[in-house]
């Protein structure tokens, strides 16, 4: 059974806010997910400005075939729904899974209502790997998953507060493939109250590494697939109908690469009269080279019905870093573990308080 960290909340909020926003007070959370990520019906969010640098695998000397097959939008879950352009470079994306990974995710996000001031919250959730088995796109491990901390500001932190306490001593365990996609049912355990309410059971059809997704072929630039998924947003479970596309490849002065995945589709949640329905866009920020998520960034719309003014929207920033132990020294003994970014990397420091947040600030180490 995973550890659950507890914190002194305001110390854990200003460590979350000044390392995701550069801000050291819960007011930065605004600034930090005003900008939504653009989008039109036609292509798929854009990068950010600002972005990370990062590597990318060595592909595998192929090219798209010069007749892209016809799109096939009722395909099974990762199947291609559109080829990339003649003679583009191909590449496998996968996950790369290793033994005894341990992450830390950091979630900074921000809830706006019609007529509403706009409320944030922070979270910080926990992932281990490990019974591994396999290679390449064979490879699967065990995923635990379990919440480490959450807090939510005014006006509509205490309903945000409430919605998590409904499951935040429930652990999921699930088997993650190299694709992203989960093999088999997932297992709950934890307080019987929590484990046994309509809440606690929903959590098993949740996928617990962020509905990340990559089809069995190898891919490049313009490809597009499709995925259903589910993951726990609001306080419900809901529905995520989306298609993938990689729309850049990005190398640094190392000769390192990174990809940048857009995604774009329909989103269902469970409401209380009638389901809410509405639109899904993200980025994620993905290390080729090390087979390893860097940040998503995502925008959810949703309304209550289609003839509805009332209008929710909420942007969600997901930082992923990995646990690393400390090099041995003296005071050094009672210290948090490090947390680097996934490719190993330390953090930089956060900027200074303004509009602008670099994505690849930390996130905060549990104190």
């Amino acid at each position: 059974m995973l550890r659950r960290v507890l914190a002194r909340p305001s110390l854990l909020t200003a460590v979350l806010l000044s390392a995701c926003t550069g801000s050291p007070s819960p007011s930065g959370l605004e600034q930090r997910n005003a900008t939504p990520v653009p989008v039109s019906k036609d292509s798929p969010p854009s990068p950010p400005a600002a972005t990370p640098t990062s590597p990318a695998a060595a592909p595998t000397p192929a090219t798209a075939p010069a007749t892209p097959a016809a799109a096939a939008t009722d395909g099974a879950p990762g199947q291609l729904t559109a080829d990339p352009p003649a003679g583009t470079e191909l590449f496998p994306v996968r996950l790369a899974l290793q033994e005894g990974t341990a992450y830390q995710i950091t979630t900074i996000g921000m809830v706006g209502f019609t007529a509403v001031k706009p409320s944030g919250f922070a979270r910080e959730e926990r992932i281990e790997l490990d019974a591994c088995e396999g290679e390449a796109e064979a490879r699967r491990c065990r995923l635990t998953h379990s919440y480490v901390h959450f807090e939510a500001e005014p006006p509509n932190g205490r309903i945000f507060e409430t919605d998590e306490r409904k499951v935040d001593k429930l652990v999921t365990r699930q088997t993650l493939q190299s694709n992203g996609a989960l093999a088999g049912p997932s297992e709950i355990s934890g307080p019987a109250e929590q484990l046994g309410s309509p809440d606690g059971q929903a959590l098993t059809e949740v996928h617990r590494f962020f509905c990340i997704r990559f089809p069995d072929v190898p891919i490049g630039v313009g490809a597009k697939w499709k995925d259903t998924c589910h993951t726990r947003t609001g306080g419900v479970v809901d529905t995520r109908e989306v298609i993938w596309e990689l729309t850049r490849v990005s190398t640094d002065d190392k000769g390192r690469r990174r990809a940048d995945f857009t995604y774009l589709g329909t989103y269902t949640a469970p409401g209380e009269k009638s389901p809410r329905v509405g639109t899904v866009q993200g980025i994620l920020y993905f290390f080729l080279d090390v087979g390893e998520p860097h940040l998503i960034k995502e925008q959810i719309v949703t309304r209550r019905d289609p003839a509805s003014q009332f209008q929710t929207s909420t942007t969600v920033s997901y930082q992923f870093g990995k646990f690393s132990p400390r090099p041995a020294g003296k005071g050094k003994k009672n210290q948090p573990p490090l947390v680097l970014r996934t490719d190993g990397e330390p953090f930089p420091e956060a900027p200074p308080p303004g509009p602008a947040a670099d994505p690849n600030t930390s996130p905060a180490t549990t104190p």
